[in-house]
């Protein structure tokens, strides 16, 4: 069974399996890390049709509905709001400069955003410490309104966790950061009439560099060693965010593989791997880094023009 939206503009990202990924992140992650870069994107490419103008506004409008949300604004919030403005910025710079592969733009525009936050943190006197009691005091009021009805000890035990994922927030924020790049980027491609930079491929073309898994390898002895809190902190979030990055790559894996499935199948997989997280987050970033070596999708595929297929472009 064919993508519903595939056919329906050529040369552009499937329209539905888009929109649905969209919805998902702006309930599920920081809706400014999607709207920023898009209105950007908007903006820079000089918008001339109906549906160009009336996307930019409903960005713009739904961003400036975000930034006044809090009055006044929280730690967290201010983070996630500069690091959002800088990214968006950066990404749409680089678009327009730079002909590279979306990934390798996205990693750049996050890492000078983070070191844009870091700067502002540090000319601000925040500290370690105080970003921690903000981030785990957050978490902890999250965690009640979704408990609520969960049982003393789920609630107990989930509390508790708090402080540890406050040590890799960054991490978490920066995988966040490189979702919403990737999905304003595939969104943009859909509604712009003369887009910049090449149409994004398909998540099944989804890959990176194979040695930058030296880059994770390293990162994960640094987690390992003791080398002072600081170093662990960096290189534990540096490692989350290897691990978002495998784990989207042994996604790609499974999309090649399940791509003639029914759609019965393949909602019954969906279901499966949310009933299992662990385990299927587990089993994609084991694919992702076995596919280094392995190369499933050639093996699976045989290329008809004798070449790899490199799948340099992938959102």
């Amino acid at each position: 069974m064919t993508d519903p939206g595939a056919a329906s503009l050529p040369g552009r990202p499937p329209m539905v399996g888009t929109a649905v990924l969209v919805v998902a992140f702006v309930f599920l992650a920081p809706p400014l890390f999607l709207l920023v870069p898009l209105a950007l994107l908007l903006i820079f490419s000089r918008p001339r049709t109906g549906r160009e103008w009336l996307w930019l506004a409903l960005t713009l409008a739904g961003t400036a509905r975000l930034l006044g949300d809090f009055d006044p604004p929280s730690l967290p919030a201010r983070i996630i709001s500069s690091g959002a403005i800088m990214m968006g910025a950066v990404f749409t710079l680089l678009a327009l400069a730079w002909k590279a592969p979306t990934l390798e733009r996205a990693l750049v525009a996050v890492a000078v955003a983070a070191a844009g936050v870091v700067g502002w943190c540090s000319a601000s006197g925040i500290t370690i410490a105080e970003l921690d009691t903000v981030i785990v005091a957050d978490l902890r009021r999250s965690l009640e309104v979704w408990l609520t009805d969960a049982p003393a000890d789920q609630r107990t035990g989930a509390m508790a966790t708090a402080p540890a994922v406050a040590r890799v927030f960054p991490g978490l924020l920066a995988l966040q950061a490189l979702a919403g790049l990737g999905l304003a980027w595939r969104w943009y491609h859909r509604i712009a009439a003369q887009p910049l930079g090449p149409v994004p491929g398909p998540l099944a073309t989804f890959r990176f560099n194979d040695h930058l898994i030296w880059g994770a390898i390293f990162t994960l002895g640094l987690v390992l060693v003791p080398l002072g809190d600081l170093i662990n902190r960096v290189a534990g979030s540096a490692l989350v965010t290897w691990v978002g990055l495998y784990a989207t790559r042994g996604a790609a894996i499974v999309a090649t593989a399940a791509r003639g499935w029914p759609l019965p199948g393949k909602i019954l997989m969906l279901v499966l791997s949310f009933l299992a997280l662990p385990i299927a987050l587990g089993t994609m970033v084991s694919l992702g880094v076995a596919d280094t070596w392995l190369d499933f999708r050639n093996r699976a595929v045989p290329n008809a023009g004798g070449g790899n297929a490199d799948g340099s472009d992938s959102p």
